[in-house]
């Protein structure tokens, strides 16, 4: 039963895009199965980061649905921190991220949404990205091919920019595998191409690197606790119910973690912030190239 398989090692692939995408309609088209709920007709389907795993042409494969960005009645920035905070279903981060874009002209949502992705993951995140079009029954008699070259400018230096080009589903014809094969070769073309590694903290921008390092050391301070919370719930449930509860574990547990690891953060830089006025009020610090460097690290900027 593939949906019971658990894999210690898999490809993990990570959906973006901004709500109504199709983000969910095509992962349930690469794993040829309903993993995921998708509906048009609700205002929004994921509101949480959810994973699946299956079998795709021979590969494990993990699948890692996103709510969607600039969702109407969703808050921006919780969705951002609601897709970063999950590292224990990223672990040890996302081989490829795959950004899913209705087929059409590059709207100016588009171009934020792009700058959003951007900002959550940093710069290095496009060379890590596939760009995958869907409502392909659009196309009529013409490919994805002839769309973009009839594109402007911005959606074509966009999929530039991206080192894993395009491919485009059609989500109305999920039992037609013909067109996830080749998004399956481009996916490990681009893997090869990234040595084979996953998206690590390090490439993620200073502020969030720093939270999610934090955050780590603190589930991980935390392990035996987790583990014995775990054991609990194996002791009262099992089956799907007990996957579920482990999974609301965990995403309370990320939570904390991230709570935590924001304000010990925030704490610090306080406390920095206010060494550093001192110093400078003092005279002392003038000449002290440990204490700047500290600072300089720190990312502290009081003015």
């Amino acid at each position: 039963n593939i949906q019971n398989m658990k894999y210690t090692t898999h490809n993990k692939i990570m959906l973006l895009g901004k709500s109504g995408a199709g983000k969910s309609s095509s992962g349930n088209t690469i794993l040829k199965r309903t993993a995921f709920t998708s509906d048009m007709r609700l205002k929004r389907v994921t509101a949480h980061c959810e994973k699946e795993v299956g079998l795709v042409e021979d590969r494990q494969v993990a699948i890692i649905d996103t709510p969607g960005l600039f969702e109407k009645d969703g808050n921006k920035d919780e969705i951002m921190r609601e897709i970063l905070m999950r590292i224990k279903l990223q672990e040890p981060g996302p081989h490829i991220f795959v950004l899913v874009v209705p087929l059409g002209r590059m709207t100016q949502e588009d171009h934020d949404t792009n700058t959003l992705i951007e900002a959550m993951f940093g710069p290095r995140v496009w060379d890590y990205t596939i760009v995958l079009f869907t409502h392909g029954d659009r196309l009529d008699k013409k490919t994805i091919n002839d769309v973009i070259s009839e594109s402007d400018d911005n959606l074509c230096n966009f999929i530039r920019k991206c080192s894993g080009g395009f491919h485009v589903f059609n989500n109305k014809t999920p039992e037609d595998q013909t067109q996830v094969t080749p998004l399956m070769k481009k996916i490990q073309t681009l893997i090869a191409l990234n040595g084979g590694g996953y998206y690590k903290t390090e490439l993620y921008p200073r502020k969030e690197r720093k939270i999610r390092e934090r955050q780590e050391s603190i589930l991980a301070e935390e392990a035996a606790s987790i583990l014995k919370k775990e054991e609990n719930l194996k002791t009262k449930f099992e089956g799907e119910e007990l996957n579920m509860k482990m999974k609301v574990l965990w995403m309370k547990e990320e939570e904390r973690a991230r709570k935590k690891a924001e304000n010990q953060i925030r704490n610090r830089k306080v406390l920095n912030c206010f060494l550093l006025v001192t110093c400078l009020l003092s005279g002392s610090c003038f000449g002290d190239v440990h204490f700047f460097h500290i600072l300089y690290y720190e990312g502290i900027c009081c003015f």
